[in-house]
């Protein structure tokens, strides 16, 4: 649980510190008054990135050399103190109790989140990495296995892609070999997961949106079904050496959302692609809550855009009767 936050030079935050609620903190104020920037400074402290850019040194103040954020956790009844900082040359830094971190997933694995913010859309609107990502989020708190197998299959991924782009790969059995054992691995996972989640959603929806009817998740493992990936890439060999990269396998994964069988982008509104997507993020956070030893921290950005009063309610009164810990912005009080 994270109590205190203190955050120095992001965006137009010069020194701010913020005690947190165990349960609900309702950040309110005019657009540019730097709202959306706590939550962006507390999703670096967790994760190393901002959910607002890619580029996380543009996110430093205006005439600073650096950014930090310190946060204050309680942890299984122990304290801990969490931060990071990183300066406009390009040096990050990370500690827990004052001693440097190398990973991003170690501090991901002391403060998990469940962000709600506009550019989630891109779950349901964008292009699949987005959906991997997701489905990967949440397995990398569920199954304690995940990280070191989806580490394995990018490593054997871009070593075997490297050897493809100089020509190099006379034979490479051995690689196809791996990527099929640790990429089969990996299509598991994330069958299982969509399957739960459909099974959550399914439960979820009517508490949200009652709209919202005949939601399915179809997951794509990336390769043909009626094939296993070790006969998938053994057929893509000779297109992949003249591509230069593997076409086929678990990092062409997808997972499609559909409404009475037809994409949610060509039969929703936007509305409800909002509801859509806050049912995800809290069926992405129950999963953590029961698997993982420590219970996620919910951001939530503007839950009112493209939402009525009735259905922030709703998402409100769900968050409140489990006694979630939300941190969340909006213009209106």
């Amino acid at each position: 649980m994270l109590e205190f936050v203190e955050i120095e030079g992001i965006r137009n935050l010069s020194r701010t510190s913020i005690e947190l609620s165990p349960f609900a903190t309702a950040l309110f104020g005019l657009n540019g008054s730097g709202k959306t920037s706590v939550l962006e400074s507390i999703h670096i402290l967790a994760l190393g990135k901002s959910f607002r850019t890619s580029h996380t040194r543009t996110v430093i103040q205006h005439g600073k050399d650096f950014f930090r954020v310190i946060g204050h956790l309680e942890l299984n009844g122990r304290p801990a103190i969490q931060g990071v900082e990183r300066t406009r040359t390009g040096d990050f830094r990370a500690r827990i109790d004052g001693k440097p971190v190398s990973s991003f997933s170690r501090l991901a694995q002391q403060l998990p989140l469940v962000t709600i913010d506009a550019g989630g859309f891109s779950v349901l609107l964008g292009p699949p990495e987005g959906r991997r990502r997701f489905l990967d989020g949440i397995l990398f708190h569920v199954e304690q296995s995940f990280l070191g197998v989806w580490q394995q299959y990018g490593q054997a991924l871009r070593q075997r892609n490297a050897g493809l782009r100089h020509g190099i790969l006379t034979s490479d059995a051995t690689w196809r070999m791996q990527l099929a054992a640790l990429g089969e691995r990996l299509s598991t996972a994330r069958a299982n997961l969509v399957a739960e989640i459909q099974s959550r959603l399914t439960c979820l929806v009517p508490s949200v949106s009652p709209d919202l009817e005949d939601i399915e998740l179809n997951f794509r493992p990336g390769w043909d079904r009626s094939l296993s990936l070790l006969e998938a890439l053994d057929r893509a060999c000779q297109t992949d050496r003249a591509q230069g990269f593997t076409q086929v396998g678990a990092h062409r994964a997808d997972l499609r959302v559909t409404q009475a069988g037809n994409a949610v982008s060509e039969v929703l509104s936007r509305g409800q692609m909002k509801s859509l997507l806050v049912v995800l993020r809290l069926v992405q956070g129950e999963m953590i809550e029961e698997r993982a030893s420590v219970k996620p921290l919910y951001l939530i950005d503007d839950l009112a855009a493209e939402l009525d009063a009735r259905h922030c309610e709703n998402v409100c009164t769900l968050l409140g009767k489990s006694y979630k810990m939300v941190v969340l912005t909006a213009a209106d009080r």
